[in-house]
């Protein structure tokens, strides 16, 4: 990392650090790592540091999950407004089908972070997306209008405990007013009813600390399910990183 900064953290891409994890584990990388800056992203379910080295924290962040049960629509869940969505979208014509372009996808993904001032490694990405997809557990769709264009898609894959994660998604702007956001309940609806036949239990949204965005995954009967974001920064990089990574460091109490 920059200036010599070394560090031991959860893979940007990634939704978490996986299931199964000892907790003992990682409280040892904890104590013995000699990176400057850890940052470990745990799966929902895991609370408290209790016991755990000083100057360790954990920072709280959540995803939405929906449960899912074979035999029955997940749309059954939703909100009128969004199944009077899905319905118009299918009257316009939308179509929402399997896809392997990872091209498309990587391009759809790098939009929407752009819209939102985030950066994003496209090269980085477009590779991760084809691993991704040799995965059997793994299923990309994207959503074609009437006029042939696309206009959303996305990434929904296992993570070996009967869950569907949507990992990644993005969408082109259409000039047509909700046009785009109906595209996109229709991709999330044709992913869940997919991931319910296919014997998922839960559909999890992967997360978002976006306020609007978080509200419009609740919509879709998605519960908030917290999880923790653990961080060990070592002297003397907090006094840097407490400038740069503002972040990192807990909002009320921050570490001496």
């Amino acid at each position: 990392m920059r200036f010599g900064l070394r560090g031991l953290t959860t893979a940007p891409w990634a939704q978490h650090i996986g299931h199964g994890i000892s907790l003992d584990a990682i409280r040892r990388v904890l104590e013995t790592s000699h990176a400057g800056l850890i940052v470990l992203d745990l799966p929902a379910g895991h609370s408290g540091l209790d016991g755990w080295p000083k100057n360790t924290w954990a920072l709280n962040t959540h995803t939405r999950i929906v449960p899912l049960t074979q035999g029955e629509d997940p749309l059954e869940l939703w909100p009128a407004h969004r199944r009077k969505q899905w319905r118009r979208a299918e009257r316009e014509g939308s179509v929402a089908e399997m896809t392997q372009d990872v091209d498309l996808l990587v391009d759809l993904h790098q939009a929407a972070r752009h819209r939102k001032g985030i950066a994003s490694n496209g090269t980085q990405l477009k590779a991760l997306l084809t691993a991704l997809l040799q995965q059997p557990d793994t299923h990309a769709w994207k959503v074609t209008l009437s006029t042939g264009k696309v206009v959303a898609g996305g990434v929904f894959h296992g993570d070996g405990s009967q869950t569907c994660i949507y990992g990644f998604g993005g969408q082109f702007r259409s000039q047509k007013a909700g046009e785009t956001s109906r595209a996109t309940v229709l991709l999330l609806g044709t992913a869940m009813r997919h991931a319910a036949e296919a014997g998922a239990m839960h559909f999890d949204f992967g997360g978002s600390q976006d306020p609007g965005v978080d509200r419009f995954y609740a919509e879709f009967g998605a519960g908030k399910h917290e999880k923790l974001k653990v961080v060990r920064i070592h002297w003397p990089w907090r006094l840097i990183l407490r400038w740069a990574r503002p972040d990192l460091f807990p909002r009320k109490s921050r570490p001496d």
